[in-house]
């Protein structure tokens, strides 16, 4: 049973519901002895273009002020209860010719989430929602790669997300030899720099696919990636990705528990933050 979670979002990120006194509450009706929260740090307008900010919906996350005058007052007012471990974090993407922005943004919190929604490859900014190519599939990794060598992340939420959208010219979905090797590096890189490869509750949610095998797969977390990292070292961490309190304690969390229980995984109850 989860003990802890430290992929959490409010009402701030613009698609989920609930403040932090919620989550809280809920964590604490459901025996949490801990609770991260994690909500989307504020992606800056001029990290891409008009069209590619209108296209993730970054208008609607969390801005520089909420984030100062909302979000962490109520994480440092819910810290104060007894009860539970309350700790201030932030889920963020990676851009490389912008990293000051995100090594400023780790002096703010206790520590950070890497989140790969969308990334920047030859001047265009591609998502793992959209369709991938082999080419997008190994720009992902070298991202995530860059990303988890910095030593700003805790965590690396859904890593297997970009096969997601990721199929065979005939429209199948598959695990080929892009998907392993690129798989085989973000395990690697996790291990080397110590980040937590995490089992994505929310992704269950989404329900399963056809493989071109006829196996049926989460959209994440998928099997294949996760009989990669069964008997290394890379250390592993259920993450609810909570956008309502009642996610805490979802059939989704279960299902996850199962999903990890198939393989030989250094599954992890808690955290310990980098420094």
């Amino acid at each position: 049973m989860l003990k802890a979670n430290y992929h959490t979002h409010t009402v701030l990120c613009g698609h989920a519901i609930g403040d932090v006194k919620d989550y809280v509450n809920e964590a604490i009706r459901l025996g949490f002895t801990e609770l991260g929260m994690s909500d989307h740090a504020h992606t800056p307008e001029y990290f891409m273009t008009k069209e590619e900010y209108d296209h993730n919906y970054l208008s609607e996350i969390m801005t520089d002020k909420d984030f100062k005058y909302s979000y962490v007052p109520q994480v440092m007012e819910a810290k104060k209860n007894p009860k539970i471990k309350v700790f201030l974090g932030l889920e963020t993407e990676y851009f490389p010719e912008f990293k000051e922005y995100f090594y400023d943004l780790r002096t703010k919190v206790e520590y950070l989430i890497l989140g790969i929604h969308f990334f920047n490859y030859k001047g265009v900014n591609y998502s793992p929602y959209d369709p991938f190519s082999p080419n997008l599939v190994k720009a992902y990794t070298d991202i995530a790669v860059e990303a988890m060598s910095t030593g700003l992340y805790t965590i690396f939420a859904h890593p297997d997300l970009f096969m997601m959208n990721y199929f065979s010219p005939k429209g199948h979905r598959v695990f080929d030899e892009v998907c392993i090797a690129c798989s085989q590096r973000i395990i690697e890189a996790a291990i080397k720099y110590d980040v937590y490869l995490e089992i994505n509750a929310n992704g269950i949610k989404k329900g399963m696919k056809k493989t071109a095998d006829g196996k049926d797969e989460y959209l994440y977390p998928r099997s294949e990636f996760w009989e990669l990292v069964s008997g290394t070292k890379a250390k592993v961490v259920i993450g609810a990705d909570a956008h309502t309190p009642e996610a805490l304690g979802y059939y989704t969390i279960d299902k996850a528990e199962e999903f990890a229980k198939r393989y030989d995984l250094n599954i992890v109850d808690y955290v310990e933050f980098k420094k």
